[in-house]
């Protein structure tokens, strides 16, 4: 299965009542309660639950969510590896790097998909460039607040925002369990109380597209973007260019984009009178 492809497939396989959803390289493992009746979509919607590709087996009961625990490991995304608590004390962290404790859970974030591992990523280079340390950064659809989290530990001054409450209130716990303080405010890109000098969101392509110019309007310096899929790719950066930004870097991971950009300078920029 595409890799771009298992987001939408998971959510129609939660949406027809699964209690649980697994996501492995080559396949969905999805759960159903004994007797709950199962509303799949039609083959031409998600070709990918067609009735020839699907199997089914009943599963005898059992600490299920020991079994997931055990698929979890660390992530590791350049200089900062994501841990889940239950693996802290085990953990044994590099001499350079940020250990950030998240655990999945009921917000989008975790280090376990490749676009969060792509923002931690081109965090990570902007820090070794000095350019997170003292300054403003603004992560836009927080879910766990990792991004934001990762920012403050690096020495940022955080903000985080997100128009699901729960996902505000996870950001506020993660921050707190990492010992960091991070600026949680449920809302969209207009709550950042102001433009930011780095904005990071990892959203979905049609989201950019939407939102390209406020992302661009609310940093005063750099954005990096993701959430993007490659077959997508030309929309969310065709919106981007067309609010006025800079392509400085692009990065690829599973199927998944994620940019860096800043607002293109005026062609009369720096021209003399």
């Amino acid at each position: 299965m595409a890799p771009a492809r298992r987001d939408l497939v998971a959510a129609h396989l939660w949406a027809a009542g699964a209690c649980g959803v697994w996501e492995r390289p080559a396949q969905l493992v999805a759960w159903f309660e004994d007797g709950t009746p199962i509303d799949l979509p039609e083959p031409h919607g998600v070709p990918e639950l067609a009735v020839p590709v699907r199997r089914w087996s009943r599963e005898e009961d059992r600490d299920w969510q020991a079994d997931w625990k055990a698929t979890i490991r660390p992530v590791e995304a350049g200089r900062t590896v994501i841990v889940p608590s239950w693996l802290e004390a085990d953990h044994e962290p590099a001499a350079d790097e940020l250990t950030l404790i998240v655990d999945p859970g009921r917000a989008f974030g975790t280090g376990h998909h490749a676009t969060t591992v792509l923002c931690l990523e081109l965090l990570d280079e902007l820090d070794l460039a000095g350019r997170l340390q003292g300054r403003t950064v603004a992560d836009v659809g927080c879910g766990t607040g990792v991004l934001a989290i990762a920012a403050a530990a690096r020495g940022a001054v955080a903000t985080a925002v997100d128009i699901d409450p729960d996902a505000v209130e996870v950001t506020r716990e993660n921050a707190a369990r990492n010992g960091v303080e991070v600026t949680a405010i449920a809302g969209g890109v207009d709550q950042v109380p102001a433009a930011a000098e780095v904005v990071v969101a990892n959203l979905i392509t049609d989201t950019v597209r939407s939102l390209a110019a406020d992302l661009l309007a609310a940093s005063t310096d750099e954005l990096i973007v993701s959430g993007i899929t490659v077959e997508r790719e030309h929309v969310a950066l065709d919106a981007l260019e067309a609010a006025g930004a800079q392509l400085l870097e692009r990065r690829e991971g599973d199927g998944w984009v994620a940019v860096r950009l800043r607002s293109a300078p005026h062609a009369d920029a720096g021209s003399g009178a």
